[in-house]
């Protein structure tokens, strides 16, 4: 048998990376399954309505009649539907079509636990300066390290979404459905799939209710394209780190952490043991005293961690990014004491001494500590400085401590 050019030519070329287009609403129309806002279409103040995964038989609730999901399926982004006419004999309201924004999303699903409004996740994965390389057929059998990264505290599973679509351009394309698939979709084809990534990021939660809730919602937004970039755990985030170190051979293998749980400083020390040289590690507390605590411990435990910033978030969502003056010095008078008793200093002491022993201060600052007395403790000799920084914006909200990993000497 011999193929004509044209034959040739007609042939379909294998592209096993090929882009995928179904999450680019005005290509095609919603399907089962889709998620979709509706807006009055006349009252454009009025606040918008999730459906989230059309069904046949199911319907969306308005204040203004009901609208079958038929009704929805097949249509298109910014089509119109109108509620059916009510008990009363009333006509039915029109309702216009919009594709699902992430934002959106994260305010508009159910939350069992409050989740960090949008402006702050953004926030977050700005701060974590992300650059994952696309990934390529060149690196799909490459054993080199991979991007990963540990969210303490899933939570809403709204951070989970915002940094999982930060990484997601890394990672190969997901295999096509086939019968083989069973009901959560862990076919040997998606095992596969996920031994090749090149991104992954662990969240854990220590509640098995709120960790099956965030899941949902991360599978739930566009047909579940962000969740398989992610590993869900439930437990204690020390033990997980340590059976993920002796995996590895204790090998640092994180890239950055984000610690939101209670008590996130005494979860510092094995995080930043996992932590790869020059990683962030972010830690989110409500006060920022909090953020002092962390502070601490990273000065008490001689953590190999340097406090980069300290931002306050917004309020209501908004982020107003003030930066705060945190930092832990020694007093003049605590110095002296040092300097007034005999002491053999190495070279390498006094490299690692940074800014910390710098008796340079703000004069209100050296007036707060004037208090310390010759001869104090060991104890006693770190005090806080804890300001917001001159003629920042004044906002409220929680506070945010990015801490970088040092390089380790020893």
């Amino acid at each position: 048998m011999s193929f004509t050019w044209r034959a040739i030519r007609r042939a379909p070329a294998y592209t096993p990376s090929r882009p995928q287009c179904r999450h680019i609403a005005d290509l095609r129309p919603f399907q089962a399954g889709d998620c979709v806002i509706l807006r009055p279409n006349k009252d454009r103040s009025a606040p918008p309505l999730l459906a989230r995964a059309l069904k046949p038989g199911s319907q969306v609730q308005t204040h203004k009649g009901i609208i079958p999901h038929e009704d929805i399926i097949g249509k298109r982004v910014r089509d119109v539907v109108r509620t059916a006419q009510t008990k009363a004999g009333k006509d039915g309201q029109d309702y216009r079509l919009h594709g699902v924004k992430l934002e959106e999303y994260v305010r508009l699903t159910r939350r069992l636990v409050t989740p960090l409004y949008p402006q702050d996740a953004q926030l977050i994965v700005g701060l974590l300066d992300l650059h994952p390389n696309v990934f390529s057929l060149e690196e799909a059998d490459d054993d080199g390290p991979k991007l990963e990264m540990l969210e303490a505290g899933t939570g809403h599973g709204a951070l989970t979404l915002f940094l999982s679509r930060a990484i997601h351009a890394a990672n190969p394309s997901l295999p096509r459905r086939d019968s083989t698939w069973d009901a959560i979709g862990e076919s040997s084809a998606m095992k596969s799939w996920k031994s090749r990534r090149r991104a992954i990021i662990h969240t854990i939660e220590i509640s098995p209710k709120y960790s099956t809730h965030a899941e949902k919602i991360v599978r739930g937004f566009k047909n579940g394209i962000y969740h398989h970039n992610v590993d869900f755990h439930v437990g204690d985030v020390g033990e997980w780190v340590s059976s993920a170190l002796d995996a590895r051979e204790n090998n640092p293998f994180l890239s950055h952490a984000f610690l939101d749980l209670p008590s996130a400083e005494s979860h510092m020390k094995a995080v930043t043991s996992a932590l790869r040289t020059d990683g962030t590690l972010i830690v989110f507390n409500p006060s920022i005293t909090q953020i002092m605590a962390s502070l601490a411990k990273v000065k008490e435990e001689g953590l190999l961690l340097d406090l980069d910033r300290v931002i306050e978030l917004g309020v209501n969502g908004g982020s107003g990014g003030r930066q705060w003056d945190v930092r832990a010095v020694k007093p003049r008078a605590s110095l002296k004491a040092q300097l007034s008793t005999p002491s053999v200093t190495s070279d390498s002491d006094e490299a690692s001494s940074g800014e910390d022993t710098d008796v340079e201060m703000p004069r209100d600052v050296e007036q707060e500590l004037a208090s310390g007395q010759d001869g104090a403790s060991e104890k006693d000799e770190w005090k806080m400085v804890c300001r917001p920084k001159v003629g920042e914006m004044i906002v409220g909200g929680g506070f945010l401590g990015v801490f970088k990993k040092q390089r380790d000497y020893t």
